[in-house]
């Protein structure tokens, strides 16, 4: 059976390990093929014929191309059970379409995080923020010190710009509100809208700062994401703070130290008043493009419980299973997020991965990095808001708010 997905390196390698007690219970040999132009390269293979027996989908906004192009297989009801049982209900709905489950839930990622450096933090006699106005006392209190408080770099090759959608859409959450974040996933609330604007410029009161970003008002568009997680934990440390995904820790190499009296910690980035911090999320969900008894329980393990703790073994993941319990996981970061995601009251799919792929990684990634670049605001907006398909397939079902 093959497997396509974006993993590389550590985490191919990860998932590789975690399927081999499938394969010895099973006798059915999986091939795992990365692919780092994910989306292009699947729909080629499906075109052509030539589908790979399931998909670890990063960005739920492609499935409804898949199905209504007829390649996404719906779940069989005993599978549908596999894909549906123990998941939050939050997350099920991203994976139905008119009624029926198109894919399950493989693994999470938490985007609203904060790093830091616990050693700068003592120094400067610094707190982890409760609230939005008690991070902008600790940025004033940063710059006072004479340090610049934001590591931030947008440059990713062919993704360049997703940094900056993720911190837009963290503030469209916080300052906005759940409701507008998903009428503005359905872009029933446009990208020129005030509340999306006033959003964007926010985050630009930071991105765009002389003193508030290492390296000045252009660093965003010359650092890449790596090299603003590595001015983190530099020596002596260049900045303070960087709002990055769960993952950032494999951006800065294996000798770094994880933990809240070590190298490298996390907070969740603020609310506007307090209250428990709104978290976005992205994942990676199996969809099944072959009719195969074989492909069924490959889809089914890769659903279970036992898979997730066999992955979570290995570190660097987070399973979206509630039964998965803290202990399961190898490092305390894992087992940090894990309580977070599992803790929060309101919980969000990152709104690029669901907008349509020509608005949500691409118009919104380039627009953005056009904007940091120089470009106006409002042409940029109005801009991402053309490239919305006239006509487009209906987007998953959003996560909702807990009550």
């Amino acid at each position: 059976m093959t497997v396509f997905g974006t993993l590389s390196d550590s985490e191919a390698d990860a998932f590789t390990a975690s399927v081999q007690p499938f394969e010895r219970s099973s006798g059915i040999n999986v091939r795992y093929v990365g692919s780092s132009n994910f989306e292009a390269d699947l729909l080629e293979r499906l075109r052509r014929g030539d589908a790979p027996d399931i998909a670890l989908l990063p960005q739920p906004g492609l499935l409804p191309t898949l199905v209504s192009e007829g390649f996404a297989l719906p779940w069989t009801e005993a599978l549908e059970a596999s894909a549906t049982e123990q998941i939050d209900p939050r997350l099920v709905g991203l994976s139905t379409i008119e009624n029926q489950v198109y894919a399950s839930w493989y693994e999470l990622t938490l985007k609203s995080l904060v790093w830091y450096s616990p050693r700068e933090f003592a120094r400067l006699g610094l707190t982890v923020p409760r609230s939005w106005s008690d991070l902008d006392a600790l940025v004033a209190k940063v710059v006072a010190a004479g340090v610049s408080p934001w590591c931030l770099g947008i440059r990713d090759g062919g993704a360049t710009g997703w940094v900056a959608t993720d911190w837009v859409e963290d503030l469209v959450l916080r300052f906005a509100g759940p409701d507008v974040y998903d009428r503005w996933i359905t872009h029933e609330v446009p990208f020129s809208d005030r509340s999306i604007a006033n959003a964007v410029q926010r985050f630009g009161d930071i991105a765009l700062s002389n003193t508030l970003v290492y390296g000045g008002s252009r660093a965003a568009v010359r650092n890449t994401v790596t090299d603003a997680a590595r001015q983190l934990i530099s020596s002596p440390s260049k900045c303070v703070l960087n709002r990055q995904a769960s993952f950032l820790p494999r951006l800065v190499g294996s000798r770094t130290a994880v933990g809240p009296a070590a190298d490298l910690w996390a907070f969740p980035l603020p609310s506007a008043d307090g209250a428990k911090a709104p978290l976005i999320v992205g994942g990676t969900m199996s969809v099944r493009f072959s009719a195969d008894p074989n492909v069924d329980q490959l889809a089914a393990y890769l659903a279970s419980a036992e898979v997730a703790r066999e992955r979570a073994k290995l570190g660097s993941f987070v399973s979206p299973l509630t039964t998965v319990p803290l202990d399961a996981y190898s490092s305390e970061l894992d087992r940090s997020v894990a309580g977070w995601l599992l803790d929060a009251d309101v919980l969000r799919f990152d709104a690029s991965d669901l907008m349509p792929p020509s608005v949500g990684v691409a118009a919104f990634w380039s627009g953005m990095a056009a904007w940091l670049g120089g470009a106006r605001l409002s042409a940029v907006l109005n801009e991402i808001d053309r490239a919305w398909p006239a006509t487009s397939n209906s987007i998953p079902g959003q996560v909702t708010v807990k009550s």
